[in-house]
């Protein structure tokens, strides 16, 4: 892993540790890597934190991934090919299942989203040993796929 990975992937633990929700530490810190101006994709990213809207469903950094495909490798036009997104976004989705055995916030992290309590009371155990390593794993998968 090079230096400017490592520095990434501290900024989006960094995000993640001041507040941001998952899917939007790892998107701010993607347009940080690229030099994306962060308004757009930041309100775009903010509806897919803890498992898309507390659903506890998909994971907001795989949601990440999938963003940060497009932002950097989607299309401009109708008549331009998908793969360019498509392939690295399911090449992290893979890896994402294969190391995590799923895809859904809520088995990975065992917790009600809506429950404020319970989530206060897991805050710090999220942010180190959960939910702060993915956030971590989604960011290099991306920057890795990203060099293809």
């Amino acid at each position: 892993m090079s230096d400017k990975y490592l520095e990434i992937q501290n900024k989006a633990e960094e995000y993640f540790n001041e507040g941001y929700n998952c899917c939007e530490s790892v998107v701010l810190a993607v347009c940080d890597y690229e030099g994306i101006d962060k308004g757009m994709p930041l309100k775009i990213a903010t509806p897919f934190g803890s498992g898309m809207s507390k659903n506890a469903s998909n994971c907001g950094a795989l949601s990440a991934a999938f963003i940060s495909m497009g932002m950097t490798k989607g299309r401009s036009n109708n008549e331009e090919p998908r793969d360019p997104s498509y392939v690295p976004a399911d090449i992290i989705f893979n890896k994402f299942k294969e190391k995590y055995k799923t895809v859904s916030c809520g088995d990975i992290t065992g917790l009600n989203m809506r429950d404020p309590e319970v989530m206060a009371q897991n805050k710090e155990r999220l942010h180190k040993e959960i939910c702060g390593p993915i956030v971590r794993q989604v960011t290099d998968w991306i920057l890795e796929e990203m060099e293809e």
